[in-house]
């Protein structure tokens, strides 16, 4: 395979994330760049099987091995570590990644010191607990419209993937035999929306409480609202897309009604527009391409927002990639110029209320960046 996609793996973020939900690494190499040379503890839950090397600072290769998913694999000390096919041949890119210095701090990946037996212990009590919720919540058969009316989407991809991780485990470690045979049940009920389920547990986690709810016209107390809608027969499983913040503005009720904003799908389109830019762009043509009955199948593993060819290759340009699938405000987004002056039409064509006026609050609401974790890269 020469024709690898290599990224380069930096923030800690990054580190944590690695090849977790990909579904082969037949095109892909990771480089997992570290400051400092250490001994590392890497894990392949929820990823594909694949080749984990590690080199030294000086480029030597200490570890080269192909490793199964559901393992904890101990490196030696090493400066930079690879993730690829099992076939894969990684040595024409081994200059490229060496070339690579940065100073980030020493995050990402497991610390050494952490106990595995603890580790993996907590995995599993977390994993039987969904269980449990299962067990308490139906009280017999499983029932998918059970599972519909007391689980919000996203808890039923963690669910899902609680009991993924269960029944891999069940052979190598004592599970409660209860919680294996539902493991098996909820998979079962489950089995038509797993795609989208799991691509729930990632990307259509609550966020409103995270972001600011001041008005982006006036500066008053408001609330994020959606603007395109699913369509009254649209399946729940698939609705959580359309509460993704892309498809959502925060105005108050005041500036509801002086814009006419419920009456005026223009508007609404125009502001939804201009503040998320080409993430909008991407959502709509998804919106499009589902109301048409046109949508292509796509790895939701890899892409759970949408189709790769949808959006771009960064958060802000419209990717709907894993990496960037976390709900997150519109600081940074790459708007165009055309775009800011539609969004300040819309907001502006009529006076305000209040004090402050012009741009204020939306300058602030664009300017709003959730805290960074250390190592992570704005």
């Amino acid at each position: 395979m020469n024709n690898l996609h290599l990224q380069f793996l930096l923030s800690a973020e990054q580190h944590a994330l690695g090849a977790m939900f990909f579904t082969d690494m037949n095109d892909e190499l990771l480089a997992f760049i570290y400051p400092t040379e250490t001994t590392r503890t890497f894990h392949t839950f929820f990823c594909p099987p694949m080749k984990i090397v590690a080199l030294s600072g000086d480029g030597t290769i200490v570890f080269d091995q192909v490793v199964t998913k559901w393992k904890f694999v101990k490196l030696p000390a090493c400066r930079v570590v690879i993730e690829c096919g099992p076939q894969a041949d990684y040595s024409p890119h081994i200059q490229t990644i060496l070339s690579i210095s940065t100073d980030l701090p020493q995050l990402g990946a497991i610390d050494p010191s952490v106990q595995m037996d603890s580790l993996l212990f907590a995995l599993l009590s977390e994993a039987v607990a969904d269980m449990r919720r299962i067990r308490d919540t139906h009280r017999g058969q499983i029932k998918p419209e059970i599972q519909r009316r007391k689980f919000e989407v996203w808890e039923r991809g963690q669910i899902v993937s609680s009991a993924g991780f269960l029944l891999d485990f069940c052979d190598t470690w004592s599970i409660p035999s209860n919680a294996v045979r539902l493991s098996h049940s909820i998979l079962q009920a489950e089995e038509p929306y797993l795609d989208e389920l799991v691509a729930a547990s990632v990307a259509g986690i609550p966020w409103q409480h995270e972001f600011p709810n001041a008005c982006m016209r006036c500066g008053k107390p408001g609330s994020w609202h959606p603007i395109l809608s699913p369509g009254l027969r649209t399946a729940v499983e698939i609705t959580w897309r359309y509460q993704r913040p892309e498809n959502c503005i925060p105005v108050c009720h005041h500036c509801t009604e002086t814009l006419g904003l419920l009456q005026n799908k223009k508007i609404q389109i125009d502001l939804v527009w201009g503040l998320w830019g080409p993430r909008f762009d991407a959502l709509w043509r998804w919106h499009q391409a589902r109301k048409n009955q046109h949508l292509p199948k796509w790895d939701m593993v890899a892409y759970p927002l949408w189709p790769r060819e949808f959006g771009g290759e960064t958060w802000e340009g419209g990717s709907g990639a894993l990496k960037d699938a976390r709900p997150r405000p519109p600081y940074r987004v790459k708007r165009s110029k055309e775009q800011m002056k539609i969004l300040r039409q819309a907001l502006f064509s009529k006076p305000t209320r209040s004090r402050q006026t012009g741009e204020t609050h939306l300058r602030k609401l664009l300017n709003f960046r959730l805290e960074l974790s250390q190592g992570e890269t704005p």
